[in-house]
């Protein structure tokens, strides 16, 4: 048997720490915490989450995408808020991204920079409050319908996939407020630059604003996911 060289274990005892860091479902480096908003699928309890993290209507989910993630000094935190007018000042369509949230199967949209799909790290990161899931697009039920979803509620993440011969169009966002067939939502565009969007309509990729349950339901690649905790609730 051929003996294996110090340099060779050194190199396949690194390739295997490399891999076991990046396993799917793997959240050693995940050390966030907040269970104050869990449980709870209500439009108020999103406005509290929309005071204490910051995710105003027309701000920016967003960071440079060479430094440490931090919210506010907290390092532990997700990301960072900026309002608009911060955002004018740094230049932020050279070197800014959607915040990362430590999810799996994540897409990057900036290779070797920390840049992350902005809508879908958005999403994950309001499910992660409601529900206390990491990953909650992974975790929780799906339904491929709004027959079989029963409709929408507050909470639910709605996603969509419209291919087209010149592009593929993939947006995900969080379901705000149910007022009756008029459904509202709260999300990030990576068209805009990460910019929040809170009690608007769900852009379908043709430059139109749905809020009527019917035309939601036309969404191409539909997939709206919900918590089981919601699902039970009436």
């Amino acid at each position: 048997m051929k003996k294996v060289s110090r340099s060779m274990l050194l190199f396949l005892s690194a390739f295997l720490l490399c891999i076991a860091g990046f396993a799917p479902g793997n959240a050693a480096d995940f050390f966030f915490s907040d269970e104050r908003f869990q449980g709870v699928f209500t439009t108020e309890n999103l406005d509290a989450i929309i005071e204490e993290y910051e995710l105003y209507d027309g701000w920016y989910w967003t960071t440079p995408g060479d430094v440490q993630q931090t919210f506010h000094g907290r390092p532990e935190s997700p990301g960072w808020t900026w309002s608009a007018e911060h955002m004018e000042k740094i230049a932020y369509l050279e070197r800014c991204y959607g915040c990362r949230w430590p999810i799996d199967h994540v897409r990057s949209m900036a290779p070797g920079q920390g840049g992350y799909g902005e809508c879908f790290a958005f999403a994950q990161f309001i499910g992660y409050l409601l529900s206390g899931e990491i990953n909650p697009q992974g975790r929780w039920g799906f339904y491929y319908s709004m027959e079989a979803a029963g409709g929408l509620k507050v909470g639910d993440i709605v996603r969509m996939e419209l291919h087209t011969k010149q592009k593929t169009y993939e947006h995900s966002a969080v379901v705000y407020a149910v007022n009756g067939e008029e459904i509202i939502f709260m999300q990030v565009s990576g068209v805009t630059f990460n910019r929040i969007s809170i009690g608007h309509g769900f852009p379908n990729g043709k430059g139109e604003q749905l809020t009527v349950l019917e035309d939601l339901g036309a969404l191409p690649g539909l997939k709206i996911s919900r918590c089981a905790l919601n699902d039970l609730r009436d």
